[in-house]
């Protein structure tokens, strides 16, 4: 890998260092079909944790942002409420990645004839799941 450091007298490469096993880990939810991916309503607003300065500070993200690329960012929480995302609807990469250990803990219990059981929660973290459209757990 190369990491290029640029301040405001020079600019210089090195090369930089990959460890062989990273020590970061995505969080771990239950992400089994079935089961919701929920991202609680943020406390705080943003503006309540920052100053108006800071913010007014902010540099332009068209200026640095690569042509043709231009995320959009999320400044403000969208909703009143929790966002509650079915498991069916996820990309693979993110259940494979935040969903290993519940993988983990199904397979072992499976092999000692247990039930399966939630990594995250007792009970289901959908307060809709009853009234859900499409519901695909089993009750």
């Amino acid at each position: 890998m190369i990491v290029a450091n640029i301040t405001p007298e020079k600019a210089w490469v090195r090369e930089g260092i990959i460890p062989d096993f990273p020590n970061n880990r995505a969080p771990q939810f239950n992400l089994n079909d079935g089961e919701v991916f929920r991202v609680p309503v943020p406390k705080n607003s943003r503006a309540d944790i920052q100053e108006q300065e800071i913010r007014d500070l902010e540099i332009d993200e068209t200026l640095y942002y690569p042509e043709g690329y231009h995320p959009e960012l999320l400044k403000e929480w969208p909703l009143d409420r929790d966002l509650i995302v079915p498991t069916e609807v996820l990309p693979e990469s993110m259940k494979r990645g935040m969903g290993e250990k519940q993988r983990m803990v199904d397979e072992m219990r499976e092999a000692h004839g247990l039930e399966p059981r939630s990594v995250h929660r007792k009970e289901s973290a959908d307060p809709y799941r009853d009234t859900r459209k499409d519901n695909t757990k089993q009750q």
